[in-house]
């Protein structure tokens, strides 16, 4: 097989020769889409394509998992525990499958290739409208969940709890601090390290607020702060730590550098290309980093470390709102909806039965990967656990840090994909306003390419950097996943059988379009509740 140069011509950075980015390119690069212009026929034949029903299985897994699985142990505190979170994932992949199913008989329908394509053809311009602009939206916020998932990992790679557990603050020189004299931290390091008996006075005050912001007595460091000895790093940590606005880390560890940095020397060069054919090589290196995450979350709650203990596990949820909340992490894990169409028409043979089988065994596949790391992880740090779970683990943890890496890699080659996808439509949005045919405005396309792309950047920069907690911004494009599994689905097999011309209809065209009012009814309640919470009580707190 030939080797593939990714973005090694001039030419790709330059003027686009095709159309390129439209609205019609929300479709995964990695999938061989079949030509839809008349006189062109695929290999195989009209209409079909080149992927085969095991290749559509794993593109569709690829397209479901990814860093939401971060987020399913916080999920499945929410929802009240183990039952109450199996319950809700088993109930809801019914109305994903059958959404995914949808839309693949809609598309069969209409003859469209891409999710906003479809719902444009079925539901007509306006309902197309929003669903591109919901398509962006996601994308957008998407991608600063992304960043903020780069800055999570990092943080914790470069400091080790044992060492700096957001000690009291307390001058390095043993000078006053709130009004108290305290010793210098080679005094504490001579106490530490050759005193058996209790610590002298004015050390005692700062080391009683070190072991009381310990989170999880997991390594050395703690297990001893509950007796009388403390090793000589944890009373540096407690001794060293400057008070507060007279400066504390290097500035070359601080959180905002670090993702500043990544992003202008990583995603930023991989986002600017007017093709993305590197998702290939991306999405192999995502599955795999996303099923070491979930092997590693597995074995350390059957191996946990020795002295970690979790916190309370709840049995139930704490009201029918707490089940709710937990609704838009399994939305965002499980969305794969956009990027459904696509795969269905790159099958050699994209047929409604045989795609439905695909997504059963894709969304079963996935539901196993999910459900593990959400009850594993939960059960091993109850409800004390972090929105993103990695966080919990301690920082010296090698099989740990490993996992940590594997998830940065992944997030620094899904960011471009993402921004591609919402790129793509924007570009869309941006010449049907003007009434402009994209064959048109082939001149300018690459002007607009990178101030978009640079637009879009560093807004996603801006608010990843203002906006630490990822559940926060799960609980917000979580509500946006939900319409397009449910709501916009529910729309297109509402449209399709309206349309269909038959003077007496049939008990099994009454039962589909009731099915797609429920679909449309409970992904709108999802949505507004799960938005209206994210804005009150998690983006407004």
């Amino acid at each position: 097989m030939a080797q593939v140069s990714i973005n090694s011509d001039l030419g790709e950075w330059g003027l686009s020769t095709d159309s390129g980015e439209r609205a019609r390119l929300l479709q995964s690069p990695s999938v061989d889409i079949a030509p839809k212009s008349e006189g062109e026929a695929p290999p195989g034949g009209l209409g079909r394509g080149t992927t085969s029903t095991l290749g559509a299985i794993f593109i569709v897994v690829n397209a479901c998992l990814g860093a939401g699985l971060l987020n399913f142990p916080a999920a499945f505190s929410t929802a009240g525990g183990v039952a109450a979170g199996i319950t809700l994932q088993m109930a809801m992949l019914v109305f994903i499958i059958s959404g995914l199913v949808i839309l693949a008989y809609c598309s069969q329908a209409s003859n469209e290739r891409t999710y906003q394509e479809v719902v444009w053809a079925v539901c007509g311009k306006l309902t197309g409208v929003l669903c591109e602009v919901a398509i962006a939206t996601y994308t957008f916020g998407t991608c600063i969940a992304f960043l903020i998932i780069i800055g999570d990992q990092q943080d914790k790679s470069e400091v080790p709890p044992q060492c700096l557990p957001h000690p009291p603050p307390l001058s390095p020189g043993g000078h006053a601090v709130g009004g108290k004299e305290h010793g210098t931290p080679a005094q504490g390091l001579a106490w530490a390290r050759h005193s058996s008996g209790n610590p002298p006075s004015w050390l005692l005050g700062p080391l009683d607020r070190w072991r009381s912001q310990q989170r999880w007595r997991t390594t050395p460091c703690s297990s001893l702060a509950s007796r009388s000895v403390l090793p000589p790093c944890a009373v540096i940590a407690v001794m060293a730590k400057e008070p507060e606005g007279a400066g504390g880390s290097p500035w070359y560890t601080d959180r905002k550098f670090t993702i500043s940095l990544t992003a202008f020397l990583f995603i930023l060069p991989l986002s600017i290309p007017r093709e993305i054919g590197f998702q290939k090589y991306a999405s192999f290196l995502s599955v795999v980093g996303t099923w070491y995450v979930t092997a590693i979350i597995i074995i350390k709650y059957i191996w946990p470390d020795k002295e970690m203990t979790p916190a309370d596990i709840l049995n139930r949820p704490a009201s029918w709102i707490a089940v709710f909340n937990a609704m838009p992490t399994i939305c965002f894990g499980f969305q794969c909806h956009v990027s459904s169409v696509p795969v269905f028409n790159s099958m050699w043979r994209p047929e409604v039965k045989t795609w439905g089988g695909v997504v059963t065994a894709a969304m079963v596949i996935a539901l196993a990967v999910y459900m593990g790391t959400g009850i594993c992880g939960f059960l091993t740090f109850g409800a004390a656990v972090d929105p993103d779970v990695l966080l919990s683990y301690p920082s010296e943890d090698m099989a740990v840090a490993v996992a940590r890496a594997f998830i940065i890699l992944s997030v620094l080659t899904s960011y471009p994909i993402l921004h591609f996808c919402g790129r793509a439509v924007v570009e869309g949005l941006w010449l049907r306003y003007q009434g402009m045919p994209v064959e048109e405005d082939v001149g300018r396309e690459r002007r607009r390419r990178v101030l978009q792309t640079l637009v879009w950047f560093l807004l996603t920069l801006l608010l990843a950097l203002f906006i630490p907690d990822i559940g926060k911004v799960i609980s917000v494009i979580g509500g946006l996943a939900a319409c397009f599994i449910f709501v916009f689905p529910g729309l297109c097999l509402i449209q399709a059988k309206l349309s269909e011309m038959e003077e007496v209809k049939p008990a099994s065209w009454w039962a589909m379009v009731s099915y797609g009012v429920l679909l449309v009814t409970l992904g709108a309640f999802i949505f507004g509740q799960t938005t209206a919470n994210a804005i009150f009580v998690d983006l407004l707190a």
